[in-house]
């Protein structure tokens, strides 16, 4: 009777894991698909880039051969100022510029670029209001 009564509840132990052990897989990729299927429902995207551009002109084309304003190239910042990294800095084998040059990591051929180095210099701004 004693080994029956502790057979029945090893056996509602295993059942009571196995239901949350894989229970829950289950849920999680339900979830899953009814995510992506309301995604593609209302064509909303599930995650925002960091790099979308902010004067994007949703519904209008553009005409082959309009001259491109480089409002269409991605941007490494969302803000006002934009900066861009040049295709000759992407290029392979291509050795930056040394971090005590004074020269920017993306100048092109900055061994063999020549004028003086614009070194870098900050402004006031609204914490430090001037006072250094």
């Amino acid at each position: 009777m004693a080994s029956s009564s502790l057979l029945s509840k090893l056996l509602l132990l295993l059942f009571i894991s196995y239901i949350v052990l894989w229970g829950s897989k289950v849920d999680a990729q339900v979830e899953e698909t009814s995510l992506k299927l309301m995604r593609d429902a209302l064509e909303w995207p599930l995650s925002v880039s960091l790099y979308s551009d902010l004067n994007d002109n949703e519904g209008e084309e553009e005409v082959d051969g309009e001259e491109e304003t480089g409002h269409s190239r991605r941007s490494l910042f969302w803000t006002r100022m934009r900066y861009y990294i040049s295709y000759s800095a992407l290029s392979a084998n291509r050795i930056p510029c040394p971090p005590r040059s004074g020269r920017s990591y993306y100048t092109n051929n900055c061994f063999k670029a020549h004028g003086s180095v614009h070194p870098y210099s900050r402004g006031c701004s609204r914490i430090t209001r001037c006072r250094r």
